[in-house]
């Protein structure tokens, strides 16, 4: 059967289901949406506290909390033209649950986000995020981790954090897996054997876009240097994405080098030469093109200040379905000026461009994007469980890297009051 792009093959089990939760249903209204997302939020709760004693320790915290904000936004749908503002009322309940012991951790956390917009009603939103993490030890030598993400993100700020490109933000319901399994063998006090599997899957709730899964496989060595601050690493990286429109493997080889600055500092470098081979699905025109993988981190946590800064160039998928390259530039500052008063800076930029290097009269060329995020904010802690801030948002977005065209703009200005209980179990 012949398929155009974002249309769905007749076999695919999610032409007409979507997993709300782990429960499949046929597309539901955005009131049973609703009603989904705050069941899936207190299950989440009750399981937790509904352990048995003997699972329950003193290694367990539980961190119940809820984010209340009011505020304002002159561009609720990220366009160009015919912007529309609001008075914006958002609603974020929360549980965080952690374990900690010798040999184990668990970290879990459900988020609900509940958007009210008063002059634009239609565009009312729910938003999920559940994100699980655990890491093991098996006896001296193995150290074992997974993860999971899912999130039901309705206004699209996920894929745009991600590829720096601007969709029908508010119009569109995406759901995005993550699943991710690691194994890690010292072989002696300064050297180790890491292996690291990571499968990813987002779906699309308009025909217009297309669904992928995607595929990630890192092999590396690592070895601490006799100063016991700097570490080298070295291994194979695979990438296969695949979906209605064509298929794109890569195979890399990188060197990574992570240094300790301080026991409050440290830095992670990677570098690596990159082949790349898209495989069309309704042509055999296959095409190939050597490139580059890099990777920049750095975190600073001090007792008034914290600090961390990361970069990637690497292949990402846009919502067409075809991948891309990614510049992402990520930057979060606190600091806190005195026992009650903080301040602090999170900021974004993002730029994607063609994987291939087409020019602009070839079939397989894609639009350049350039994105920019800037957030300030300054908190003050009115009790021990309760935080209020002022926050202020500019997003800036541009279908040319260099040059400004068809630039949108965005501001929001926002209230929020954070309350939390962190309990000891």
């Amino acid at each position: 059967m012949e398929m155009t792009n974002g249309q769905k093959a007749s076999g695919d089990p999610w032409q007409n289901f979507r997993i709300r939760g782990g429960i499949f249903m046929q597309k539901p209204n955005p009131t049973v949406r609703s009603v989904i997302a705050v069941a899936i939020f207190l299950l989440v709760a009750v399981i937790v506290l509904c352990l048995p004693a003997p699972i329950i320790a003193a290694d367990w915290k539980l961190v119940p909390k809820i984010g209340v904000y009011g505020g304002y936004d002159d561009n609720i749908l990220f366009k160009g033209q015919e912007k529309l503002s609001s008075t914006v009322v958002n609603v974020e309940p929360g549980l965080e649950v952690e374990y900690e012991s010798l040999r184990s951790s668990i970290h879990l956390s459900a988020d609900l986000e509940v958007l009210r917009y008063l002059e634009e009603e239609e565009f009312d939103r729910e938003n999920q995020y559940y994100r699980l993490t655990a890491n093991h030890r098996f006896g001296q030598r193995w150290d074992s981790r997974a993860g999971f993400n899912y999130y039901n993100d309705n206004i699209l700020r996920t894929y745009l954090e991600e590829t720096g490109r601007v969709e029908e933000i508010n119009q569109i319901d995406r759901e995005y897996f993550y699943a991710m399994g690691g194994m890690a063998y010292n072989i002696s006090t300064i050297s180790t054997i890491d292996t690291q599997y990571r499968f990813e899957k987002s779906i699309y709730d308009s025909s217009r876009y297309t669904d992928y899964n995607r595929h990630r496989v890192d092999l590396r060595y690592k070895s601490r240097l006799k100063n016991q601050q700097d570490a080298i690493s070295i291994g194979p990286s695979f990438y296969h994405r695949t979906n209605n429109v064509n298929d794109t493997d890569y195979i890399s080889l990188d060197l990574g080098w992570e240094r300790d600055w301080s026991p409050i500092t440290n830095s992670l470098a990677t570098i690596g030469g990159r082949y790349a081979m898209v495989e069309k699905q309704q042509s055999d025109d296959d095409l190939d093109k050597w490139g580059v993988r890099a990777s920049l981190r750095v975190r600073h946590k001090g007792p008034a200040s914290s600090l961390e800064f990361m970069y990637y160039h690497d292949v990402d998928t846009t919502a067409a379905g075809t991948d891309i390259n990614v510049d992402n530039f990520k930057l979060r500052y606190n600091y806190r000026l005195t026992e009650r008063f903080s301040m602090g800076l999170y900021s974004r930029f993002v730029l994607s461009y063609d994987l291939l290097g087409t020019s602009s009269d070839e079939e397989n060329y894609v639009e350049d994007s350039r994105y920019l995020e800037i957030r300030p904010f300054l908190g003050y802690r009115l009790t021990e469980n309760l935080d209020v801030s002022i926050n202020y948002a500019y997003q800036n977005s541009s279908e040319d890297i260099v040059d400004s065209e068809n630039t949108r703009e965005r501001n929001r200005f926002w209230i929020e009051f954070a309350y939390e209980i962190p309990l000891i179990l």
